[in-house]
């Protein structure tokens, strides 16, 4: 299986506080490949680079970079399969979770389809059909799939909340991923959180006719889980979470809290087809206190 993650960017002190940061300096924040990497999945010719850039706060220069990734070949032992994965860590904790999720997500996600795989062989055998045939071939219904990757995430989830070397009370981590699963390429993607993934699509089928070169178009592959998403504001609160922005948790604007009742409020707004000018998003509150106060409504921690 062949694996590769990030790595901890450098937390060398910045050569002065307010300073401009040298090139050499801002290089050292930054975890990438060196050039795109091209591989084949099961007939698929494949692209993909990386590159993850520690941020700079001013009163906090040592702040760790607190987004990891992960990609694996082989995956499940197939040379058609692979998982990509993305993790943007928040809280205090945060680079520790992004990690925790970066080194535990693929590995339970891996065990969990090959039981799987092995049940559907099983069943698929016991009606006449070869094994051997079936140990190479052999995919999972879509339905199983959803709820392998479900169970994995759930599991990840609880065995952060175990560990001991890190606390997740405030601190989490976003976790977009894709699996490119079996030997006709499907790709599942999952989402928790705000983390998103896209899909360029050619509209070049117009240009060509007038000799222009193709274009590629952005298309979501995952809906982010924000306050945004009316049906989100609703579990929420369900759950006793406040819904509210800062300036309402200030007083500075009204609180509505029939805005989500049938008629009430203007549903969502979709990130990347909308822009929010007001520029202060609605958050998670607990009904204790004035925390978190996530512009997401679900991550893993």
């Amino acid at each position: 299986m062949g694996c590769s993650s990030s790595k901890p960017a450098g937390n060398k002190r910045p050569s002065g506080v307010g300073q401009r940061m040298s090139k050499k300096e801002v290089n050292q924040r930054i975890d990438s490949i060196n050039e795109a990497c091209a591989t084949t999945f099961g007939g698929v010719s494949v692209r993909y680079a990386y590159l993850s850039q520690r941020g700079y706060y001013p009163d906090d220069p040592y702040k760790a970079n607190q987004d990891s990734y992960s990609l694996t070949h082989n995956f499940i032992g197939r040379e058609s399969d692979a998982f990509f994965g993305v993790y943007d860590g928040h809280g205090r904790d945060g680079d520790k979770c992004a990690q925790f999720v970066r080194d535990n997500l693929p590995p339970l996600t891996a065990s969990i389809v090959k039981k799987e795989l092995q049940n559907e062989i099983k069943n698929a055998v016991s009606n006449g059909e070869d094994i051997e045939d079936l140990s190479k071939s052999m995919e999972l219904p879509k339905d199983v799939l959803q709820n392998v990757l479900t169970k994995a995430h759930v599991m990840c989830n609880k065995k952060m909340h175990a560990c001991k070397d890190l606390d997740d009370t405030l601190s989490g981590t976003t976790s977009i991923s894709m699996y490119l699963h079996g030997n006709r390429n499907k790709i599942t993607v999952s989402n928790v959180g705000d983390s998103r993934a896209v899909i360029g699509r050619s509209t070049d089928s117009i240009l060509k006719k007038e000799g222009a070169s193709s274009t590629l178009k952005a298309f979501a592959l995952s809906r982010d889980q924000t306050p945004y998403r009316r049906d989100e504001r609703i579990r929420c609160r369900k759950s006793g979470a406040r819904v509210l922005s800062l300036d309402q948790i200030e007083g500075l604007e009204p609180i509505n809290e029939d805005e989500d009742e049938e008629g009430n409020g203007e549903g969502d707004m979709v990130l990347g087809e909308e822009i929010d000018e007001g520029g202060d998003p609605p958050r998670i509150w607990s009904p204790r206190g004035d925390y978190p106060g996530t512009a997401f409504t679900r991550s893993i921690g």
